[in-house]
């Protein structure tokens, strides 16, 4: 890890060169560089064996590697399968250098077929005992229902080379999708796609100066572990800034909040205070998680967060918004870009387009801990991402290919795809500091993954806990007694289909 951090560090300290200095509270200063235990150039050079990869020298000679890739409008991850050519973009070009790095090694050129389709091409190519693709990308969702299928090689002991248990693999993937011992999905450096996905917070400097609200001690707050709910939630009361816009006496979409939600903030601060709604039993296969004291006691304070109409606006209350058809987007987009929002709960994908399209800087913080007595930060990642999948009719010579190029993918992808992704949503406007690093690696490097969010096992389970929130009910005990059986009932029935195969 610490070899990661450093090459880190120093694409920040070639962005903070660039940038020169940083605003806070009108002022100009000089950013401080970010400064790692031993000297980064020493450290740098050193391979930590849990990045580096261990695979032997081969060659492949004249052989194509096919990705079969999803493709989809909210499938923002097209573009770091495969290019055909180098880019001014630094990740598209990060990853033609990465697929030329790989080719010019070991003789393999990467190609991507891309198919709004694909789920019912890789379900065909099963069925079918076809070949033809390598390894598949497809959003969770389809993924898993193919996985239970038994369309996909085990990465735990079929798959030759691959080796999960390196960092360049998300360890969160590994630990939340292995099921019944098995995983048959991975991500990691190998894609910038979760990352899109992943939940932070935004706050907006020039609002946050405006209301005395000192961005950098937030940041210390989140680097010391007192980053917690109450203290989120005392800030968003206590701030002041609710600001009637337009004049018009009258609590509306286009006023300022401190806070810009969508219903999605259910899962975000659950999931940042460590809970999921679907666990591991002690075989290893899925089950409901108990309704204990903390998980209805943090339910309920995200439901007066979410509805407390003098610090909140939110997809369900925003009301009419003149001009305004898609009041979601209004809510947890367009308020972040115009400034009218102290934070927004969004993905990192809104956060990239916002180099572009925000006027002023801002700044991203991780989704607060429940309480100080949680150890680590946890982060939420909307279930539109893909996992990479290898088919069962990959077989004999080429399956040794396909694990031996996947996992030589990912190890390249450490040390050129995520370095220019973090120097991207580093860039821009943005605040530059010794912290912008340090909350960009905590964010990316802590999610959790609950089965819940990417499949809808149970019927109603979730959309009766997204309308809790909506409604303003906590009425979560008296839900759980009924909706916990169905939702069981439902795993009971995924289990059954996985021991039959």
């Amino acid at each position: 890890m610490k070899r990661y951090i450093c090459l880190m560090l120093i694409a920040l300290l070639i962005l903070t060169a660039a940038s020169g200095c940083a605003k806070e509270h009108g002022e100009t200063e000089t950013v401080p560089a970010a400064t790692p235990d031993g000297d980064p150039a020493t450290e740098a050079e050193t391979d930590d064996p849990a990045y580096a990869s261990e695979l032997p020298e081969l060659s492949f000679e004249n052989e194509t590697f096919t990705f079969l890739v999803q493709h989809d409008p909210c499938f923002r991850h097209l573009y770091d399968v495969e290019t055909e050519e180098d880019s001014s973009d630094i990740v598209i070009s990060s990853v033609f250098r990465r697929n030329t790095a790989i080719k010019d090694k070991y003789g393999v050129t990467i190609t991507a077929v891309k198919d709004g389709a694909a789920p019912a091409k890789a379900k065909n190519a099963f069925k079918s005992n076809d070949d033809t693709y390598n390894a598949v990308w497809l959003k969770v969702d389809d993924f898993f229902s193919l996985s239970i299928e038994g369309a996909f090689h085990n990465y735990g002991g079929d798959v030759p080379y691959v080796d999960t248990s390196k960092s360049y693999w998300d360890q969160g993937v590994v630990r939340d999708f292995t099921y019944g011992g098995k995983l048959y999905g991975l991500m990691g450096d190998i894609s910038t796609s979760v990352s899109i996905f992943t939940h932070l917070l935004v706050v907006d400097t020039a609002l946050a100066s405006s209301l005395d609200v000192d961005v950098r001690e937030l940041y210390k707050t989140v680097s010391e572990g007192k980053w917690t709910l109450d203290r989120f939630y005392d800030l968003l009361k206590n701030c002041n800034a609710y600001y009637d816009k337009n004049g018009n006496s009258v609590r509306d979409g286009t006023d300022t909040y401190a806070f810009a939600v969508p219903p999605d903030m259910l899962w975000s601060l659950t999931a940042a205070a460590g809970e999921k709604w679907v666990v591991k039993d002690g075989e290893d296969y899925y089950t409901v998680t108990p309704l204990t004291e903390r998980l209805q006691k943090i339910v309920e304070d995200i439901i007066d967060i979410g509805n407390d109409k003098y610090t909140t606006v939110a997809t369900w209350n925003v009301g009419t918004v003149p001009g305004v058809s898609d009041t979601y987007n209004y809510t947890i987009r367009t308020k972040f870009y115009e400034g009218t929002a102290l934070f927004t709960d969004t993905d990192l994908g809104v956060v990239l387009e916002a180099r572009n399209d925000k006027d002023g800087d801002f700044g991203i913080l991780p989704e607060p801990k429940y309480d100080d007595s949680q150890d680590h930060y946890s982060t939420y990642a909307y279930p539109f991402y893909p996992l990479l999948s290898v088919p069962v009719s990959i077989k004999g010579d080429k399956l040794s290919m396909t694990g031996f190029i996947i996992e030589a993918l990912a190890a390249e992808s450490y040390k050129t795809l995520t370095p220019a992704f973090y120097e991207k949503a580093l860039s821009g406007k943005y605040v530059r500091d010794e912290y912008s690093f340090e909350m960009l690696n905590i964010i990316l490097r802590s999610r959790i993954y609950d089965p819940l969010y990417f499949y809808n096992w149970g019927g109603s389970f979730r959309d009766s806990l997204v309308n809790m929130l909506t409604g303003n009910k906590k009425t979560l005990s008296s839900y759980y007694a009924k909706g916990s059986k169905a939702l069981n009932n439902s795993l009971k029935k995924v289990y059954e289909k996985f021991a039959a195969r």
